[in-house]
């Protein structure tokens, strides 16, 4: 028997910051999946998985540690959609993807809650596991309020290039932490701002706070000409932009009946006079699903 399961991506997040000393961010889960194939191999009594997915065959171990079911024999494989290195949750819907169908071959409960923790075990994590829009600690794994199912809205993920390894990343947490609590006016607007746009359902006030915790990002992660991008998109008819505030890619939020994403694609590489990469995908629900 196989558990087939995915996971999406992320387009950065919506908000992230630092309130009242506590770490969070507000997640932007996007159409883009992490497809996870597990099965039992009761010969082998060991864990098979492709040599590079270094942290889901982590995942594996500390999700049968969980059960304690150490010492059983599983075949992973992996087949993922979401870049890796840009800031787009491409471990995280690894792992998730790993605790998850475990569970279900092992025919065992597991909360999302208990994949946070895991997870946090290996690397600070997305909350796009929890189903909807979400407020999460990603340091401490913790829950700190769903807001609700998104609105319809389309997201141009631009790659800006290079890369970023956010675990070296959140080792300077500290460092970083400090440089959120100088920008966090800034931030408790913007989740003022999203938390409302998803409750009225109204992705112009999404965009405005999205685009508010962008620019504030820049003295802790700078993304070259951002105002730029703003600007233009938003003369193109996006509400907003939001970025991977720990990656390197830009999201051009647009409303869902936007029809011109192969002008804005020639407008940003002709602004930013290089080649970039482009990810047509729209904001969704977060959680994984069983196939």
């Amino acid at each position: 028997m196989k558990i087939k399961v995915k996971v999406p991506g992320s387009c950065g997040e919506l908000v992230q910051g630092v309130k009242e000393g506590k770490s969070f961010h507000i997640t932007c889960p996007i159409n883009l999946f992490s497809y996870i194939n597990i099965g039992l191999n009761h010969l082998s009594g060991k864990i098979k998985c492709p040599s590079f997915k270094t942290k889901s065959l982590k995942a594996a171990e500390e999700t049968l540690k969980f059960f304690k079911e150490e010492g059983s024999g599983i075949k992973i494989e992996i087949f993922s959609q979401i870049p890796i290195g840009k800031g787009m949750a491409s471990s995280t819907a690894d792992i998730v993807g790993v605790c998850s169908s475990l569970s279900a071959l092992l025919n065992k409960k597991i909360t999302a809650s208990d994949i946070a923790r895991i997870a946090l075990r290996i690397e600070p994590t997305d909350g796009t596991l929890f189903k909807g829009v979400v407020v999460f600690d990603h340091l401490k794994g913790e829950l700190l309020q769903n807001l609700g199912e998104p609105p319809q809205m389309k997201i141009l993920v631009v790659d800006m290039g290079g890369r970023i390894d956010t675990l070296h990343f959140h080792k300077k947490m500290e460092l970083k932490n400090r440089d959120y609590s100088k920008n966090e006016s800034e931030t408790l607007e913007s989740l003022r701002l999203v938390k409302k746009g998803i409750e009225e359902q109204n992705i112009n006030l999404i965009g405005e706070g999205a685009t508010l915790s962008a620019l504030s990002n820049q003295k802790i992660l700078f993304k070259p000409k951002l105002n730029f991008v703003i600007s233009l998109s938003k003369k193109m008819g996006a509400v907003g932009v939001n970025v991977a505030h720990s990656g390197t890619v830009v999201g051009v939020l647009l409303p869902p009946d936007f029809c011109q994403e192969d002008k804005l694609k020639n407008s940003l590489q002709n602004l930013l006079q290089k080649k970039l990469r482009f990810y047509e995908t729209y904001l969704i629900s977060g959680g994984w699903t069983f196939l």
